[in-house]
């Protein structure tokens, strides 16, 4: 068995590439060939029988099975968000052929996702685990706990680590950066190999295991518990689900519900225990040893993973299967027009029509200019491939050789592929077979990718290039919606779908006279008679360069205007069916509701709620303004109140002083006061000093 292993962080030291190196290991005991990719050429070149994505940031990116590993929690695919978008990361997941998955929370994400999809795919238990190592003892004569961390999301269980960074016994590896806040607990980094932090663990004989609280609401287990017990150390590990269930007594437990100087306190408890109690605690390791041989090795996992395998490239036409005599009955046939290509493009694109699983099929080849290497090259395929030359002559428009093909077209499927492009081995089995199955539609199609061919390929491999990682990506995955095709944004390549020749009435047949878009002139025309339907496979290419010129898309803007205005014209109040009608994979066995959409007005609507969502944000930014406001008036109103307090409290006074002065009035007029007077003058008179006077 030969794995390609897709690493999205191909040349960084981070968990996926340690594992990658793991999994290298496991699958060498096995007698298999694994090796670490990052594009798709890559992975033509080695031929793998199958590709493990080790993260959700990428999708699949070349035609063999490809298999997702799904150890993130759920709750990382909204985090991504600010990288990726979540519709972007929905579709890397759904074009993977089968899913590894670490726990029943991301079974029911992947079950609810692929839900109505009619998608052929596997769930099957996968961890981040460790290649199979024979049991050493740990030393536990002056025992160290250690702990390794990447810290790629930021400090976490800093308060934790403070704390742990005050004790001898602690030893912590990973990059300096992510840990320039410990004094003393430091010990530096640990080799990506795959196997020294096994020998670190056994060496200091104590393996600490935390998890963030996406893992543990998730039940989803980290890389720690793995190495840790295949290491032979004994495991502290904060409660965590997944080690509960699967390791038992086997580990100590921190409770995740204390602060961190309690967990401190816990862990230092644990590890005097280990040092007292050497025998017991060398009884739990080998007992989490076996535990870990038995049931979680990759070893183990990886040969889980090939009935699955094996049922999943029979099922979607990776190879051929008994039950290919029902569906290979139906003849297909390729229209591929060609002119002013090189030999090995050409080449390129017949070798992928001969790879098809499915066997009855056709080539109509539609040549608008000679070429001397053509006829030779067909007779190459002389048994391979039944091919038919249509000689063509060069009208300046792209639409006139798809026509002359329609034409030349008697089978009962048929499909487009330029003479750049490539369809995958399974591609024409799987929309046949949709085909077949749902008899209400008339197209199917496949998700495309988009494969650069300059530039971004170049490899090196000690230090593969950053732009490496760009070199293939998936551009279209979409189910169908007829307002975008109404509003000419095409998210289905000419090579990505198989139709019924049934379609192909006098309105495909004659040439439109096209300089571009000639692809939306039959998709329009399709979506006036029958309904689409989405394989949510990945399973077509079509080539990029970097020099526009080379790029149909990037002919004159002028031709493309002027190709979408005639476009425009051609479909003016005539009917499509209903969008509500044409969900794919809906059974749905009443006729189709018609109604008139016009393809110019779409678009004036479309600016119509452009203004609409204009006026709206105004609205937001006005009643923004007027919640500032009311609350100014509010602030206003307590300010309010606030002076009429003070006016209170002045009128309370006010009445005191009046009072007041009326007490010292009513004194004043008093017989004992009037004495008080005539005293103060005695006094005076007779020079005796008065209270006031001697104070």
């Amino acid at each position: 068995m030969k794995i390609a292993i897709d690493n999205a962080f191909c040349g960084d030291n981070c968990a996926e590439t340690e594992l990658i190196q793991r999994l290298c290991i496991a699958a060498k005991n096995l007698g298999w060939e694994a090796i670490e990719v990052a594009t798709s050429s890559e992975i033509k070149q080695f031929k793998p029988d199958f590709v493990l994505a080790v993260h959700f940031k990428t999708s699949k990116i070349a035609g063999f099975p490809t298999y997702g590993c799904m150890w993130n929690p759920p709750d990382f695919f909204e985090q991504y968000e600010h990288y990726i978008k979540q519709e972007k990361v929905k579709a890397n997941i759904l074009s993977y052929d089968g899913y590894l998955s670490s726990s029943s929370q991301i079974n029911t994400w992947l079950k609810d996702t692929l839900y109505a999809t009619n998608k052929k795919s596997f769930i099957t238990p996968f961890y981040t685990s460790c290649h199979q190592v024979t049991y050493q003892k740990p030393n536990l004569e002056n025992p160290h706990l250690v702990y390794v961390g990447i810290n790629w999301d930021g400090l976490r269980f800093k308060e934790l680590f403070q704390y742990l960074d005050t004790k001898e016994y602690m030893e912590i590896y990973g990059p300096k950066d992510a840990w320039k806040y410990l004094n003393q607990a430091y010990k530096g980094s640990i080799p990506f190999d795959g196997v020294s932090v096994l020998n670190v663990l056994n060496q200091a004989g104590l393996g600490l295991c935390l998890h963030k609280e996406e893992h543990c609401k998730a039940a989803v287990p980290s890389m720690r518990i793995f190495e840790i017990a295949a290491s032979g150390a004994v495991g502290i590990c904060e409660e965590h689900p997944f080690i509960k269930e699967a390791f038992g007594d086997s580990v100590f437990y921190v409770d995740s519900q204390l602060s961190p100087l309690e967990k401190v306190i816990q862990i230092s408890r644990y590890v005097r225990w280990i040092q007292n109690n050497q025998q017991e605690a060398i009884e739990m390791s080998a007992l989490a040893h076996q535990i870990f041989m038995e049931k979680y090795s990759l070893e183990n996992l990886l040969l889980s993973l090939v009935p699955h395998h094996q049922k999943v490239i029979r099922e979607k036409g990776f190879v051929t299967s008994l039950d290919d005599n029902k569906t290979n009955n139906k003849r297909v046939e390729i229209i591929v027009r060609t002119g002013d290509r090189e030999e090995e493009t050409i080449k390129r694109c017949l070798d992928s029509i001969a790879s098809q699983v499915y066997s009855n099929i056709g080539v109509i080849i539609v040549n608008y200019k000679k070429l001397e290497y053509l006829d030779a090259l067909i007779k190459k395929y002389e048994g391979k491939l039944s091919i038919k030359v249509i000689r063509s002559q060069f009208s300046g428009f792209r639409s006139t050789q798809i026509t002359e093909g329609l034409n030349a077209v008697s089978s009962e499927y048929f499909g487009i592929l330029d003479d750049d492009d490539l369809i995958h081995p399974n591609h024409v089995y799987s929309l046949v077979s949709l085909l077949e199955k749902f008899e209400d539609a008339g197209v199917a199609y496949s998700g495309s990718i988009r494969v650069w061919e300059e530039g971004k390929s170049e490899v090196n491999k000690g230090n593969r290039l950053e732009l490496a990682r760009e070199e293939t990506e998936l551009a279209y995955f979409e189910p169908f919606d007829i307002n975008k095709i109404l509003n000419f944004d095409n998210f289905i390549t000419s090579n990505s779908f198989i139709a019924r020749t049934s379609l192909l009435d006098e309105e495909c047949k004659n040439d439109p006279e096209l300089k571009v878009v000639e692809d939306m002139f039959l998709l329009l025309n399709f979506c006036r008679k029958t309904k689409f339907i989405f394989s949510y496979e990945a399973t077509c290419e079509f080539y990029w360069r970097y020099s526009k010129k080379d790029n149909s898309t990037f002919e004159t803007e002028q031709n493309w205007n002027e190709s979408i205005k005639r476009l425009k014209n051609m479909f003016w109040k005539k009917q499509f069916p209903s969008s509500k009608h044409i969900f794919p994979n809906a059974e749905i066995n009443s006729g189709y509701n018609y109604q008139s959409l016009d393809a110019q007005q779409l678009q004036i609507q479309h600016q119509r709620l452009d203004a609409q969502e204009l006026q709206i944000q105004q609205l937001q930014i006005q009643h923004q303004s007027l919640d500032a406001q009311e609350l100014q008036i509010q602030q206003l109103q307590i300010q309010h109140q606030s002076l009429d307090a003070q006016e209170l409290q002045i009128q309370q006074l006010q009445i005191q002083l009046e009072h007041n002065i009326a007490i010292i009035k009513a004194i004043e007029t008093s017989k004992f006061w009037k004495l008080r007077n005539i005293w103060f003058r005695i006094k005076k008179a007779l020079r005796i000093p008065t209270k006031e006077q001697v104070i």
